[in-house]
């Protein structure tokens, strides 16, 4: 079960090995790397991990259906062939409580194993050296294993659902039309707008929580009194199902644009 790294884990790299003066000591080269300047390396090492990380990312299905999180820190070596060796995960399982070791070894299995294939397929490199001799470095990596609460309406695999919107198959499509009906039906120009000759676009946004609530409206636009309006509108909306994403609900954001114009 992949997952999106702006949510869900972080990728830190420290290089175990002392640092050294010695300016002929090199740093592990992927082959990605090669061409690239001596002192581009370390950070397109630290580059290609993190996007290997990313493309190998997999959330225990298990400990996702229970809503497990954990910080796994797996330290691993380069050898001097280049090698992914040693590769040794240690998972800290956290915002859950466990009454009985079973079930926290489980927990932390779980995330250890993942977190180990990843590393353990990592690309072989071409070794650091020092002094023009390979030498073995070691480095670790803390993944972050955690379960979204808040996504992108873009993100989101089933969007909040109205009435109606249930059955269909394109559920997106559904709920924003939904929408545009619903600020056409509640749509009134605003008196004191039409008196000051006020018009112009208001773009309004809101959340729409996991628990079915409405929260965090914002506005943008030239008049407040038409900003008011957009306002009065949106809050109208009736009752929802949440957004989903892999069967969790979750919060989302939506907005859009609502124009106000005067007949000429």
């Amino acid at each position: 079960m992949k997952n999106f790294i702006f949510i869900f884990f972080l990728v830190i790299i420290n290089n175990y090995a002392q640092n050294s003066t010695d300016l002929t000591e090199t740093f592990p080269i992927f082959p990605v790397c090669e061409l690239l300047p001596d002192k581009f390396h370390k950070d397109c090492f630290n580059e290609t991990v993190d996007e290997h990380i990313q493309n190998n990312f997999n959330y225990p299905k298990q400990a996702w259906d229970n809503d497990i999180e954990a910080i796994v820190k797996v330290k691993f070596d380069i050898d001097v062939n280049g090698n992914i060796t040693n590769v040794i995960p240690n998972s800290s399982v956290v915002g859950v409580s466990f009454f009985e070791r079973e079930s926290l070894n489980l927990a932390k299995n779980l995330f250890n194993d993942s977190a180990k294939k990843v590393i353990e397929s990592l690309p072989n490199a071409i070794p650091a050296k020092k002094d023009n001799i390979a030498v073995e470095k070691t480095f670790l990596v803390s993944i972050k294993y955690q379960i979204p609460r808040e996504l992108g309406f873009d993100e989101v695999e089933v969007p909040p659902l109205f009435k109606g919107c249930e059955d269909k198959e394109n559920k997106k499509l559904c709920f924003i039309k939904f929408i545009e009906d619903h600020i056409v039906k509640n749509f009134k120009y605003p008196k004191r707008a039409i008196k000051k000759g006020e018009e112009g676009d208001v773009f309004i946004q809101f959340d729409m929580t996991s628990n079915g609530l409405y929260t965090n409206f914002r506005t943008i636009g030239d008049s407040r009194i038409l900003e008011d309006e957009a306002y009065r509108i949106m809050i109208k909306l009736p009752s929802f199902q949440p957004a989903k994403f892999k069967e969790k609900y979750v919060t989302t954001s939506y907005g859009t644009t609502i124009s106000f114009k005067l007949n000429q």
